[in-house]
């Protein structure tokens, strides 16, 4: 049987779609994280926010009603840099999500490559073998010209 003639370029296929695929993993672990930290800051905000409207019933002094307005700002401006940590971390994971499905494709195209070449050689080695067969049953046959 002959060998594969793309079995090199099949192997480096796959060693980029798993290097590809560690990048992707990876890339999407930081972006479920960073979502993550999205929504313990806007829950520290809602929190924030109950406790302000509800120490304004009991009553507060302006400097603590400054206070809280000016750390509630400093949590909305978390949250802000927050969402755009996300939205660039989700993009980050969509690209190599994309470089993994490209390196994927490839190695589908080589592997196809690898089974045709795979199915050519046993058709080869089985017509090899039928004409032996038909060699050798040709020369079993008594001959019956003779008679």
């Amino acid at each position: 049987m002959a060998a594969f003639r793309f079995a090199f370029l099949l192997q480096l296929a796959q060693d980029e779609r798993e290097e590809a695929s560690r990048a992707m993993q990876s890339a999407q672990a930081a972006w479920l994280l960073a979502k993550s930290k999205l929504e313990q800051v806007d829950g520290f905000r809602t929190e924030y926010r109950a406790r302000l409207a509800n120490s304004a019933q009991t009553g507060i002094s302006v400097t603590q009603w400054r206070d809280f307005q000016l750390f509630l700002a400093k949590l909305d401006a978390a949250a802000i840099q927050q969402g755009d940590e996300v939205s660039r971390l989700e993009l980050e994971y969509e690209r190599r999500k994309t470089d993994w499905l490209a390196c994927e494709k490839k190695v589908k195209a080589f592997d196809a490559l690898r089974v045709r070449h795979e199915q050519n050689e046993m058709r080869k080695e089985n017509q090899r073998e039928q004409k032996i067969l038909d060699e050798f049953n040709s020369r079993i046959k008594p001959d019956t010209s003779s008679f």
